[in-house]
């Protein structure tokens, strides 16, 4: 009896203990003292590919190697290549002037494509980089590619240059690719939605931060250099070449896998050498990989644009400030603190009650709503008039204390264009309307107190979309269209690990240079074009594309999964065209049971020590 209830407490003893380890691991703690092929401790809880298994907000309170080392290393290097590309964004309201860099409304045109267009090409070449070399040193190489650009953009004197330096900036942008294929090689297949999803929206939230804060820094830049623009913008960029070079350094501080570094995976056995022309034909193969490469370009894409046209269009057609512009632009970017994670999170649950298919349908309904507010967007402001449509000069005016006042006729900016909205250093003197009298600008007792600088602008017309009172309504829009488009993203890359994981760095490329893709194709034909004079009808447009290459989601077919309209195994049809080689192994598949025989040969190795002939045990 005495024995059965020891027997008995035993296993109850054993079952508290593994409750025990079960509510420490959902908390992220390695209870288990599980450790890579060559001894050293997790401190998050693995899978049997060493992949971690949980991902909360506890584990995002820890930095520690390898796991959430890579995540907040991939995730702060993605952040510091999209604040640099777009910094000139919120900026170009200054930059463009003639006393600047004087750029037309086609060079900015042709900058905002440079800036994506070089990334295509990159990421792709990023996702062969990343099989071959590690995720870890290919971002850290891309960082560092992108600093001649910053460097280079402070210095030049022309618009082909400052096209060419948002070029090579530009090239950073494939970052991405890295950040992706980082953290699916770091987290279980079952957060990696999640994993991938909030590394890639924060690493996306660069471009809503530099909205936001680059037009402060260039009013602080004013401030020191007496209101010198041409100088100020330029300063501008010391802040995108600290972020680069520290971006760098905390990269490589990180793990190639959970296991360690490629090289002393590859020494050790444990890992196979990556076989270029197999990952490569593996990946250009999948026609999965290809219809994700398209609906990636409009929602990722969308993005890009937005990144770089948002500021502008504030500014321009709803005559704010530059300031307020970049915070209104900033608005969306600043929805990847959650949205993308959003995608992830529904990408993974929807996975967990309906596999696969509810994967592909979760990412197709979001895209779908996600055009629907684009639309919605450009019709708002559709029946107004906007600075594009060349309705002749007017006298530029501006309100203080209740007053109208216009600049002297013999200032530069005493008309704008109708509609339009001009920012401007503070004259010495202004006219005061309907007084006729002509007043000093400072603080003597008939003098007029004003800021620094104003805007100047059409205020009469009451058909403007500046005087409408809309742009609350737009901005709140808009929220909701960079909600959806930051879920649309993070549903996409929740399927891209279950694409061809052999070939997971090429198609994580593909489809992130499908996303650059979607925004050249977007600047080009949309708003760059002259035939689309307006941005609010390029919006309206957008949209309509955004839900019809939706459809193409429908095509998406994985054999033992299924796809939206059949079950798996309903069709004979296999996306993958070029079938695996029979043993061969993706980047991040370690033979466990080789390490770890290496590893005894090295303790037996320690345990003795040759004499003369013979082997004497120590």
């Amino acid at each position: 009896m005495a024995e059965r209830t020891d027997k008995q407490r035993i296993l109850k003893l054993e079952e508290d203990v593994a409750k025990l380890h079960e509510v420490l691991a959902k908390q992220g703690v390695n209870t288990t003292g599980e450790t890579d092929v060559f001894g050293r401790p997790f401190y998050v809880p693995v899978d049997v590919e060493h992949k971690a298994t949980v991902f909360n907000l506890s584990t995002l309170a820890d930095c520690h190697n390898p796991h959430m080392r890579g995540f907040w290393a991939s995730t702060f290097g993605f952040f510091t290549s999209f604040f640099s590309t777009f910094a000139a964004a919120p900026l170009m309201a200054y930059i463009k002037k003639p006393e600047n860099l004087g750029l037309t409304k086609g060079e900015i045109g042709w900058s905002n494509i440079a800036s994506v267009a070089g990334t295509i090409v990159m990421r792709v070449t990023t996702g062969y980089l990343c099989e071959k070399f590690g995720a870890r040193r290919a971002m850290c190489g891309l960082l560092m590619l992108a600093v001649p650009g910053i460097i280079g953009i402070a210095f030049t004197q022309e618009a082909w240059a400052f096209i060419v330096c948002r070029f090579i900036i530009g090239l950073g942008l494939a970052s991405f690719v890295a950040c992706q294929v980082w953290c699916s090689q770091l987290f279980n297949k079952k957060i990696v939605g999640a994993a991938n999803a909030t590394a890639g929206g924060w690493g996306n939230l660069g471009g809503g931060i530099t909205n936001l804060v680059m037009p402060f820094v260039m009013l602080g830049f004013l401030n020191g250099t007496d209101e010198n623009e041409d100088l100020s913008w330029r300063l501008c960029y010391i802040v995108p070449l600290c972020l680069h070079i520290l971006g760098g350094l905390f990269v490589l501080s990180g793990r190639d896998l959970p296991d360690g570094n490629f090289g002393e995976l590859e020494s050790s056995g444990a890992k196979q050498k990556t076989n270029s022309k197999i990952v490569i034909c593996l990946g250009v193969s999948n026609l999965n990989a290809w219809i994700l490469v398209i609906t990636y370009g409009f929602c990722f894409g969308v993005e890009l644009t937005m990144t770089n046209v948002a500021a502008l269009y504030f500014y321009t057609y709803h005559g704010a400030s530059p300031q307020l512009a970049g915070v209104y632009a900033a608005c969306f970017g600043l929805m990847n603190i959650f949205a993308r994670s959003w995608g992830g999170i529904i990408s993974d649950a929807s996975n967990a009650k309906y596999g696969m298919r509810g994967r592909l349908w979760a990412m197709w309904i979001v895209q779908v709503i996600e055009g629907t507010f684009c639309v919605v967007m450009g019709l708002l402001t559709k029946d107004y008039a906007s600075p594009d449509d060349g309705l002749g000069k007017v006298v530029a005016n501006f309100q203080n204390g209740g007053f109208e006042y216009t600049l002297l006729p013999e200032e530069k900016y005493y008309e704008v264009e109708g509609c339009a909205t001009q920012d401007i250093k503070t004259p010495a003197k202004v006219l005061r309307e309907g007084f006729n009298k002509t007043w000093e600008v400072g603080t003597c007792a008939d003098c007029i107190d004003l800021p620094s600088r104003l805007l100047v602008a059409d205020l009469k017309n009451s058909d403007c979309i500046r005087n409408s009172g809309l742009l609350g309504v737009v901005v709140f829009v808009m929220i909701l269209f960079s909600t959806t488009v930051q879920m649309a993203e993070g549903l996409h890359f929740g399927i891209v690990p279950y694409v061809c994981r052999p070939a997971l760095g090429i198609v994580s490329g593909m489809v992130g240079a499908g996303g650059n893709s979607g925004a050249v194709l977007t600047l080009w034909t949309i708003f760059k074009n002259t035939s689309v004079a307006r941005t609010d009808d390029g919006y309206v447009i957008l949209g309509a594309v955004i839900v019809s290459t939706s459809l193409l989601m429908f095509a998406i077919y994985f054999p033992d999964m299924g796809g939206m309209l059949f079950k798996a195994g309903s069709l004979k049809y296999d996306p993958q065209r070029v079938k695996v080689p029979e043993g061969y192994r993706g980047a991040d598949v370690l033979d466990h049971s080789v390490a770890a025989g290496a590893d005894k040969v090295k303790e037996v190795e320690k345990e003795t020590k040759p004499v003369g002939n013979t082997t004497e045990t120590v």
